[in-house]
């Protein structure tokens, strides 16, 4: 995988198919995302990052971001 942190040289890094699901309230139900394929990294958690949710997923949901107040929304 090539990332901004691996520069130019790709470093090699396992793959997996999981599965995701999203919580809401309990009148909605949740949002499942069957066999998204998945990359393990280290190089994200000396970041303090343990996953990365990509646009594959966000694709089908509402992100709305305030950077400067630190919070963010999320709705499918």
């Amino acid at each position: 995988m090539n990332s901004p942190t691996t520069g130019q040289q790709p470093v090699v890094a396992d793959t997996y198919d999981v599965s995701l699901t999203i919580y809401a309230t309990a009148n909605q139900p949740p949002l499942i995302h069957h066999t998204v394929p998945a990359v393990a990294s280290e190089l994200l958690a000396a970041q303090g990052i343990h996953a990365l949710i990509g646009r594959d997923i966000l694709r089908s949901c509402l992100l709305m971001y305030d950077g400067m107040g630190g919070l963010f929304s999320l709705a499918y």
